[in-house]
């Protein structure tokens, strides 16, 4: 009898995977969710501010989401735009805007970044600015002066380098720049920052990365890599839970999830 044989399938590490699994093994996030988002490509949540990205983004450069659903604004009864998204209509004209005067010439929206052995990548934007080629990415925000709050935007928040809250943000910068290397060479990078709730307010950030971070960003996503494959992917569901009331209360599966909860868990205290 001829023996079948099984396939395995790999998966990359792409920056949302990574931080993913950063905070998994920081308890701060569930292994279920990471399974079913990435291994079973379960379709998660989506909250307002992610449907008005969205519909930004494919505004700005005409690629579908990860889900492949056309985004649609929110509209009145009349069928015109509401506040929120009038706004951001403003936003798009300046994304344009800055597009036309700053010269930048773009080649490439919705790039796949797929040469690399262990990493992978979508990049919004690739195109070309001042003679030579750079990585684009648009973000929309609540929190554009925001220093405090993880996905804040406030200048001050980048003076410390190696907080956790900037490499949060800035952890995708090096990835896309290590992507790069294999198709474009060395590219720069920048974040084009829009605010949600002003409509005059933008910022734009070119994000420097020294050959060291990229070295040490490079074997991260190796061992995260090895990490991964090994712990979620080709098993049967593996018990990954990490049960937390808001989390649970939030998620997605949690209707058939034999781990959610909806009561808190007892935390243990130690007095010296």
């Amino acid at each position: 009898m001829k023996k079948k044989t099984i396939t395995m399938k790999i998966h990359k590490i792409s920056q949302s995977l990574l931080k993913a699994l950063f905070n998994y093994r920081n308890n701060n996030e569930c292994g279920i969710r990471i399974y079913e988002r990435y291994v079973n490509n379960t379709e998660m949540e989506t909250s307002d501010a992610m449907n008005m990205g969205n519909w930004f983004e494919y505004q700005c450069t005409k690629q579908l989401p990860r889900n492949g659903v056309m985004p649609e604004p929110e509209r009145l009864k009349n069928g015109e735009l509401s506040a929120a998204y009038r706004k951001l209509d403003k936003q798009i004209a300046r994304y344009h805007e800055i597009i036309e005067q700053y010269g930048i010439n773009v080649l490439h929206t919705g790039y796949s970044f797929d040469s690399d052995e262990y990493g992978t990548g979508i990049a919004d934007i690739i195109a070309e600015w001042n003679g030579k080629k750079c990585i684009i990415d648009i973000k929309t925000t609540s929190k554009i002066d925001d220093k405090w709050s993880e996905y804040g935007w406030g200048d001050e928040k980048f003076e410390y380098v190696d907080s956790p809250n900037t490499t949060t943000l800035t952890i995708q910068a090096v990835q896309y720049k290590l992507l790069a290397l294999s198709d474009f060479g060395d590219c720069d990078f920048y974040f084009f920052v829009f605010s949600v709730n002003e409509e005059d307010s933008a910022k734009i950030f070119k994000v420097l990365v020294d050959d060291a971070m990229l070295e040490k960003h490079k074997e991260n996503i190796k061992q995260a890599h090895k990490y991964f494959n090994q712990n979620f992917v080709n098993k049967t569901k593996p018990e990954l839970a990490v049960p937390e009331l808001k989390r649970c209360q939030q998620c997605v599966l949690k209707t058939n999830c034999p781990y959610a909860i909806n009561i808190p868990l007892i935390k243990e205290i130690q007095v010296y």
